[in-house]
């Protein structure tokens, strides 16, 4: 297997995971033309086309609560938040809402979804990654924290929402 960074592994992982089900759609701030701000989803709207690659406003509670509906209804998103410092106005949708929807509904309706977003780099913007803490989403019931620092783990960790079938 080619050497790949961590970018083209979630690009590929996503690509992947589109591929191989018509349900997964991603959401996220310029994440369709631009790629993204890391680029992890650069060419995933060419391939796949608008209505699955969505851009969205700078709205992270608005990008939580439109993978909340989209995920009730039986579609799998995957919402990209540019930096884990910013999914606090999403917290609420998370927190009260995606993770008791199977409570909820007493198993009627299971939210699957993927929030990609960085937790930690090295670059010098600590006000952004910094007060970012995934001990946060250990507290929370029915959400699962996933940070990898291999490529191939992390892979594995983003098909692990869709994992309904097997590779």
């Amino acid at each position: 297997m080619a050497k790949v960074t961590m970018i083209e592994a979630i690009n590929r992982a996503h690509a992947w995971e589109m591929a191989h089900d018509p349900t997964v759609v991603v959401l996220g701030e310029d994440i369709g033309v631009n790629g993204g701000v890391f680029r992890a989803t650069a060419g995933l709207q060419e391939k796949f086309g608008k209505d699955r690659v969505q851009d969205t406003p700078l709205a992270e509670g608005m990008i939580a609560g439109m993978s909340l509906g989209m995920a009730s209804q039986g579609l799998r998103p995957i919402a990209e938040i540019q930096f884990m410092g910013f999914i606090y106005p999403a917290m609420d949708q998370i927190a009260n809402h995606m993770a008791r929807m199977r409570h909820r509904t007493r198993a009627a309706s299971r939210c699957r979804w993927f929030c990609a977003c960085l937790m930690a780099a090295a670059f010098t913007r600590l006000s952004i990654t910094r007060r970012a803490s995934k001990r946060c989403w250990r507290i929370i019931p029915g959400c699962a924290c996933c940070a990898r620092l291999r490529r191939r783990a992390h892979m594995e960790c983003c098909s692990r929402p869709f994992a309904t079938r097997t590779r």
